[in-house]
């Protein structure tokens, strides 16, 4: 058997994923796969067709395990092996195929408040323009209707982020002590230190200091014609993908986004409906990992 990852970034989604896929590529010990989100243990041996906006997300997903294997088939000997696929906390089958493959990994997991979360999904896909309604209310009376007609499970934005379900699937297959898991509050507060502790967690020298950012804006946008020129593929982007190198291509197309987009309050409305939706999630999660999380479940303060 070739080399296979010894820990991965499982989630959540919308929580600096990418900022710590991004972080572990600078360091010199490690090696993460050249895509973020292969999710092959999300939907291995899977014959995928998913339907609506965006999923080409999905259907482009490695499910074979010899093309999941060739990711890491160049790591360095030596290197501490990694990748991360926020949908490994969502899909159900996801734990039992890493204990299958990876029974010593290492899971490392960030998570947000999730009725936050549920909304910067929502803005994250408007911006990515795979979002055709306006209203994150009318996004959530929307979901049972996706999910029968077989969209991506991005646009479950209620049933997204139920953590504490999620992560007791992964405690029936890893020991606790195999699983890192910080609050997004963290990873905001104090990127450098949780960097460090995460680096410690994977074997990987601590003392190390990637240059981090934020990345993924999410918003509505301001002007769509520009929006969809940017985020979608097109001859102007099939044209910069072949003069201008990816992560600089990504780096301009966010900072584009992020200046042609707003960030809208969620209604009072969604907000009460997720709260309740969520709370007994929240409850679960604040006993598995031993943090008071009951502020999530609070009305943001005024400004």
């Amino acid at each position: 058997m070739g080399r296979l990852p010894h820990f991965i970034v499982i989630g959540a989604a919308r929580s600096g994923t990418t900022t710590l896929y991004r972080g572990f590529k600078q360091h010199p010990q490690v090696f993460m796969s050249a895509i973020k989100e292969t999710n092959f243990f999300a939907f291995e041996d899977e014959k995928l067709d998913v339907q609506g906006p965006g999923a080409e997300f999905v259907n482009n997903s490695i499910t074979k395990f010899d093309d999941y294997e060739a990711l890491f088939a160049a790591a360095p000997e030596g290197s501490i092996i990694g990748e991360a696929s926020p949908l490994y906390l969502y899909v159900e089958k996801a734990p039992a195929g890493i204990a299958a493959r990876l029974p010593d990994a290492r899971l490392l997991a960030v998570l947000r408040n999730p009725i936050e979360q549920a909304f910067s999904h929502y803005l994250y896909a408007r911006a990515n323009m795979i979002e055709p309604l306006e209203s994150f209310d009318t996004a959530l009376d929307a979901e049972p209707e996706r999910a029968a007609l077989g969209w991506q499970p991005l646009f479950q934005y209620s049933s997204f982020p139920r953590y504490g379900e999620q992560i007791a699937r992964f405690l029936r297959h890893f020991p606790r002590e195999q699983i890192k898991i910080a609050l997004f509050e963290d990873l905001e507060e104090r990127p450098e230190q949780l960097m460090q502790e995460f680096q410690g967690f994977i074997g990987a020298d601590s003392a190390f200091v990637p240059k981090l950012g934020r990345a993924n804006p999410g918003g509505v946008p301001r002007n769509a014609a520009l929006q969809r020129l940017v985020m979608q593929e097109n001859l102007l982007t099939r044209t910069a993908a072949l003069l201008i190198p990816k992560q600089l291509r990504r780096r301009v197309r966010d900072r584009i986004s992020s200046s042609n987009t707003v960030k809208p309050e969620m209604s009072r409305a969604a907000r009460a409906r997720l709260t309740d939706a969520l709370r007994d999630d929240v409850l679960l999660l604040q006993e598995l990992i031993g943090v008071k999380l009951g502020s999530w479940l609070d009305p943001p303060k005024a400004a």
